[in-house]
């Protein structure tokens, strides 16, 4: 009996040695694999090298969304107002209006030929590489004399104010000024001069 308990007992030590043993074998740490700090940089770098490109080529694609310039939408456009320039006698250089067109028709000035620019009427043809018609456009030119503060019975400001200051503005003699035409309905008016090239019109305000 005593024999029997001894070998029980061998039998248990070893059972527990064995436990033991994987026990201490489960604890050991495992290996975690291998990782590269610079892996996240390296990726977060191509993330942003691959949105730049996406911007450039978003940015570099053609409009196709942007309405086409045609002959029938392009023709007798009204350019706006060329201020008269006292250095080429009041008059409106030709190269600005040529540049006002050429934006006009978002291209290069270059790129049109054969401008003619009729002063008395305000109109101007000029030929473009597109169309293969000869392009008409409009344009004023006045002078823009400001504000006047009514003065007098009528409430309104006297052709002599008026002289004056078309003499500071366009840089000439007041009596060099002649047929000084008001019309104060509208507020708007004509002079001629030896000084000027063509007829002047100008425009004012008055000071409420």
């Amino acid at each position: 009996m005593k024999k029997l308990l001894t070998i029980l007992g061998s039998v248990g030590l070893v059972a527990t040695t064995s436990v033991a043993v994987i026990a201490c074998g489960d604890k050991t740490p495992q290996k975690t694999p291998e990782h590269n700090p610079n892996e996240k940089k390296e990726d977060k770098d191509r993330m942003d090298e691959s949105t730049e490109k996406d911007k450039k080529e978003e940015k570099e694609k053609p409009a196709t969304d942007k309405e086409e310039l045609t002959f029938e939408k392009i023709n007798n456009t009204n350019l706006g107002n060329f201020q008269p320039d006292p250095k080429k006698y009041n008059s409106v250089s030709q190269l600005e209006i040529k540049k006002k067109i050429a934006e006009v028709l978002k291209t290069d000035y270059s790129n049109l030929t054969d401008l003619d620019v009729n002063y008395e009427n305000k109109t101007v043809k000029v030929k473009f590489s597109k169309f293969e018609k000869t392009l008409e456009f409009k344009f004023t030119s006045f002078l823009d004399l400001g504000k006047f503060k009514p003065t007098g019975k009528y409430n309104s400001v006297s052709q002599l104010e008026i002289k004056k200051k078309i003499a500071e503005l366009t840089k000439v003699d007041i009596s060099s000024l002649a047929e000084v035409n008001v019309d104060y309905e509208s507020n708007t008016g004509t002079s001629k001069s030896s000084m000027f090239y063509g007829t002047l019109y100008f425009k004012f305000s008055l000071e409420k």
